[in-house]
């Protein structure tokens, strides 16, 4: 991470922190040598077009879409502390028994002989359209059924930032979630995207700087339960590619029928309608 940027991320996240007391000192931890390597598995998923379909390219106006996530190089996303990795998984639905949806999980693995501790309340998502988001509302970790602020992480152990818990509310069938996974949803409007943005099976291509939209995760840690000393790694996503298609996409890209190449496991997906 050069010197701007990393400026940029330590003043970003102090903007965010802003409104919690802190004493505590920042220790840079700069990427190791295995940095690259981890980025560099978001970033091999594309859309394969084949011969048939590129006869139905741009035959019409796709309400529903497709976006294909990359992962920005000056992310940190390996050091000699922790890793940290954004897992796909189907699960079930907890309102819907026969439907699973796919989601997303920030794992961290602990790389150290020491526990390092994750202060939820100083972990943040932040979007290229102005709008953030902190792991832990004070106001809701009060009780055994609330996102607890601190997680521990033993050594050379991974955990979840966030895990999928629900509760039923008393007299309904219906449900009421405590933590959340990810979902790399976003606001249309504010990325310029409209009904006629993209055309059926056409695919637009992105680089960091033209992306029309970008989400940075801030993750705070320290090998200190006090967090007298801490550091942070900030990782920063953005769309690479978006894919105009004629139905959502329904199955699972681990299929022989998927048309998304790459490593399943680690491609950051995302299927949006333009109404």
């Amino acid at each position: 991470m050069s010197e701007t940027m990393k400026a940029k991320t330590i003043i970003l996240f102090c903007l965010l922190c802003s409104m919690t007391a802190m004493a505590q000192t920042m220790v840079y931890v700069g990427p190791d040598k295995n940095n690259q390597k981890v980025i560099r598995r978001y970033n091999r998923c594309h859309y394969r077009l084949t011969p048939a379909q590129t006869l139905l390219s741009h035959s019409g106006k796709a309400k529903d879409f497709t976006a294909i996530f990359g992962v920005k190089t000056n992310s940190l996303m390996s050091n000699d502390d922790i890793e940290i990795n954004f897992l796909k998984k189907w699960v079930e639905s907890p309102i819907y028994n026969d439907k699973e949806e796919r989601v997303y999980f920030v794992e961290i693995k602990n790389k150290t002989s020491d526990t390092i501790f994750i202060d939820r309340s100083r972990c943040f998502r932040a979007d290229s359209d102005g709008s953030k988001y902190c792991y832990c509302d004070s106001s809701k970790c009060s009780d055994t059924l609330s996102m607890q602020r601190m997680i521990a992480i033993p050594p050379h152990a991974k955990r979840n930032l966030t895990d999928y818990r629900w509760v039923k509310t008393k007299g309904s069938d219906y449900v009421e979630f405590v933590e959340y996974p990810e979902e790399f949803l976003w606001n249309l409007d504010a990325a310029g995207m409209y009904e006629g943005y993209v055309y059926y099976e056409e695919v637009k291509t992105y680089t960091e700087d033209t992306s029309p939209f970008c989400r940075s995760f801030l993750i705070a840690y320290s090998k200190q339960a006090d967090f007298a000393t801490y550091s942070l790694a900030a990782i920063h996503f953005y769309i690479r590619e978006i894919i105009g298609w004629r139905y959502p996409e329904s199955i699972k890209e681990n299929t022989n029928t998927a048309r998304l190449t790459g490593d399943y496991k680690y491609s950051i997906t995302s299927w949006m309608s333009l109404y």
